[in-house]
């Protein structure tokens, strides 16, 4: 018994923790439960994954609900609902897409390689005084998109569906870039239209794990680690909207950057490379991931602070 409240207690607190990241910033946190799931509980990947996916529909719930409490124009349900339309397919896609080892590899790569400039643009963010950077609505018509930026925003959405299924995100690593580069929204509107977005995503592909995982004796493994995470997701996804309603908002979209960093780097396996290049031991790869996360967005981030400084003191 003694056993059992101390690995509850663990599994609630850590994800508290990143429900309250999660929430802030408009993704699920999966990039950080699955390694956890796998490193100290021995979940398998696949297995690890799904439960992860599943914990994330209760922060997307939680964290929607939380953000349209504080401002209904927080989110943009119109385009919430076009992304839903394409990420569902996407996240069907990328769950079977996942037991093809070698696409699979390929995807995740492409994914890092694409994202991982866009997350250090994120970490560079500054204020320009647009609406964009600093505002708290976003007004976008979809009637006024050209075609070519519809079509884009719904291929990256389906891009974001696969990714979903495929590693176990609620796809906010995409939607949210997505939605502040293409659409412009400020990013408390990305966030708070991403959490709305992922209740479809990860709640699809949670059905369609639960579907495969019915026919295996993991069944009730899969339900206990998604149900106990899915319940400090619930807190952290009260409490991180909270928090994303008073950070300034070029802080919150270089946060965002910041924890985009570490999985696109697991993405990219570039971890294996550093401690493991057999490719055998996934807790050394994960620890590899972590050093080469902080070795890089911890310079970077202190060189962006050290310009905004900088930009400010000229301004000033």
């Amino acid at each position: 018994m003694e056993q059992l409240i101390i690995e509850l207690t663990v599994l609630v607190s850590i994800s508290f923790v990143i429900g309250i990241m999660a929430s802030m910033t408009g993704i699920s946190g999966g990039a950080f439960k699955t390694p956890i799931l796998i490193i100290i509980f021995a979940l398998s990947a696949e297995l690890a994954a799904a439960a992860s996916l599943l914990s994330a529909c209760f922060v997307a719930l939680v964290g929607t609900i939380s953000y349209y409490r504080q401002d209904s124009q927080l989110i943009h349900f119109k385009v919430g609902i076009l992304a839903v339309a394409a990420t569902i397919p996407g996240s069907y896609l990328g769950i079977f897409l996942r037991t093809i080892a070698a696409h699979a590899h390929l995807l995740q790569l492409l994914f890092g390689v694409i994202l991982f400039p866009v997350a250090i643009r994120f970490v560079f963010s500054k204020s320009d005084g647009k609406k964009g950077v600093n505002g708290r609505s976003a007004s976008v018509n979809l009637s006024e998109l050209d075609m070519k930026r519809r079509v884009t925003f719904v291929i990256i959405a389906f891009l974001a569906g696969i990714s979903a299924g495929l590693l176990g995100l609620g796809g906010g690593t995409i939607i949210v870039p997505m939605l502040c580069i293409l659409l412009e929204f400020p990013i408390i509107v990305a966030a708070a239209t991403s959490m709305f977005t992922m209740i479809f995503t990860s709640l699809a592909g949670s059905i369609l794990n639960y579907l495969i995982f019915a026919q295996t004796e993991y069944l009730n493994t899969l339900l206990y680690f998604g149900l106990i995470m899915g319940l400090g997701m619930i807190l952290g996804g009260v409490i991180g909207p909270r928090y994303a309603s008073r950070v300034n908002a070029v802080q919150l979209q270089r946060l965002f950057g910041f924890l985009l960093v570490f999985p696109l780097i697991k993405m990219m396996s570039i971890g294996h490379y550093l401690l493991d290049p057999s490719g055998s031991n996934y807790v050394l790869a994960t620890i590899g991931d972590g050093i080469i996360w902080l070795a890089i967005g911890i310079p970077i981030w202190v060189i962006a602070s050290y310009r905004m400084k900088s930009d400010g003191s000229e301004n000033g």
